[in-house]
Order: structure tokens, then C-alpha cells, then sequence
């Protein structure tokens, strides 16, 4: 535990000196997933922030529902994420085992880059909806996502409301078959699989999920998924409109935790992560 919560404190310090105290900076509030994504738990949603919106943050996924090490290890995850265009985000994370593992099983982690972007945004009669893929170049992923994601909200009184998130993700993904000594060309060795096959890549995403997430005041919620896999419940905190902190229970075994930084690279008007344009 002594490892994780050093790693926790660092990641955290690394944010406050890369974005705390700069007046160009305006508070944006986030709320993500185990990859950084915007969404729930381990499931994603099609909310799309303000355009200039960056986070960075943390999630420790634990040992029987990590993603490469389950049952193993568990892990650490980081990420980036950056709204680069008007309903366009794009996403990185880097995956590392938490606990002792060959180097040649860890090396500096996996590194995945996805992309979101958003073909519906929200209106009174209808959800916004988005497609997530990720970039089918690492040879090396474990948090692989094909997903379709439609996000509904429904305002229950003044203090609160009911963010309603469904979709289903392919159980077949792109896979380039390379080994790292051996990896010239990003253009070559593109092949199909199957999720949770004898590869590494797990069964995260497969299938239709679904989930919700109860609002309230002052940046508190309540959250509840289905994952394609299993039932998570989970809360979370955002703290001066730009730092969230989340935990969830996994299928009622497990708790995973993370964190993460938001801001507005762009507007000088503070806004809610959840308007609709």
C-alpha cells in the first residue's frame, strides 16, 4: 500500500505544479473513467466537455479486475485527456502492474491513444451520442475500445439530476501482430481478434453496458454500472470545480480509485462539463 499511495501523492503534486496558479487556466469540472474517458467507472459516456478542456489524473484498478495483470497484479493507470475540437477529445493512457514483474512483461507500460468524438450532442428530445475507437498502431494495449455511447440528462428537482449513459462495445478489435524488436513500420502486421482470447487484451467493453449518475449539489454523485462484464457502484467529489476524487466498488468484491485535474485551456468563462451546445 506504501508503494501505491507514494505513486498517488506524486501524480497528484505533479498536476498542482503543472496547472495551479496560472490566471489563464479557468476551472473545468471532470468526471472520468478508468481511462480517462468522461463517464462512470469503468464504462465511458458520450458527454463531450467544452472545447480547450485538459485533465491529467490516476486510477488504481485492483488485482481481480485489472485489465493485463487480472488476478496477478494490480495496477496503476494514467492519463491525459485533451478536447482538441468541437466534439473531438483525444485520449491517452499508460497502463503499468503495480508489484514486482519481469521487466519484459512491464517495460514503461502500455500505451494506448483513443479517440471520441461526438456525432449528437444533446437536446430536449434526444441524447447526445459518440464513437470511441482506439488508434490500432500499439502492438502492446490492454484498455482496446470500440464503442457506440448515447448519454441522456433529466433534470429530477433544482439540486438534482439523473445522467443516463448506455451503448455496447465490439468484441473484435484491430491487432498489430509485432513483437517490439521487430516493430518498424506502424503501417504493417494489422490483424483481427477477439477480445479475451489467448491474447492479453481482456473482455472490457464487450457487449452492451449501460449506467447512470445521480448529481447534487456542490459537485457530489452517486453512480451505478453495468460494465459488459459486471455490477460497479461508485462516488465521487469534485473539489474547487477542477479536482475530482472517485471510488468505486468492482461487483462488490473490489475498490478501485482514481483522480484527475481539469481545466479549460481556452475560455475565460467558467462552465459546467455537462452543457450542451
Amino acid at each position: 500500500m506504501s508503494d501505491r499511495f507514494f505513486l498517488f501523492t506524486r501524480a497528484l503534486w505533479l498536476v498542482l505544479l503543472l496547472t495551479g496558479g496560472s490566471g489563464l487556466l479557468v476551472p473545468a469540472s471532470a468526471q472520468v473513467n478508468v481511462s480517462g474517458k468522461p463517464g462512470l467507472i469503468y464504462t465511458p459516456s458520450a458527454r463531450v466537455p467544452d472545447e480547450g478542456t485538459f485533465h491529467i489524473g490516476y486510477t488504481f484498478a485492483p488485482r481481480d479486475y485489472a485489465f493485463r495483470f487480472r488476478g496477478r497484479n494490480s495496477e496503476s493507470i494514467a492519463y491525459a485527456n485533451l478536447v482538441l475540437l468541437p466534439r473531438f477529445e483525444v485520449n491517452l493512457n499508460l497502463l503499468n502492474p503495480n508489484g514486482p514483474v519481469p521487466f519484459a512483461a512491464k517495460g514503461i507500460g502500455d500505451r494506448q491513444l483513443d479517440f471520441k468524438y461526438a456525432f449528437l450532442t444533446e437536446k430536449k428530445a434526444r441524447p447526445s451520442a459518440a464513437l470511441i475507437l482506439s488508434a490500432p498502431f500499439g502492438i502492446d494495449n490492454s484498455l482496446v475500445t470500440y464503442a457506440l455511447v448515447a448519454t441522456k440528462n433529466i433534470q429530477l428537482s433544482p439540486s438534482l439530476r439523473l445522467e443516463v449513459t448506455a451503448g455496447t462495445g465490439s468484441p473484435w478489435y484491430i491487432y498489430r501482430d509485432e513483437r517490439n524488436d521487430s516493430n518498424n513500420n506502424i503501417l504493417e502486421g494489422f490483424t483481427l481478434r477477439r477480445k479475451g482470447s489467448k491474447h492479453i487484451v481482456p473482455k472490457y467493453l464487450t457487449g452492451p453496458f449501460a449506467g447512470a449518475v445521480l448529481h447534487l449539489r456542490k459537485g457530489t454523485g452517486f453512480m451505478a454500472e453495468w460494465d459488459s462484464q459486471q455490477f460497479n457502484l461508485g462516488a465521487f467529489a469534485t473539489l474547487w470545480k477542477r479536482w475530482t476524487l472517485q471510488a468505486g466498488l468492482l461487483d462488490g468484491r473490489q475498490l478501485t480509485f482514481g483522480t484527475s485535474y481539469a481545466v479549460s485551456l481556452l475560455s475565460t468563462k467558467p462552465q459546467s462539463a455537462h452543457e450542451t451546445r
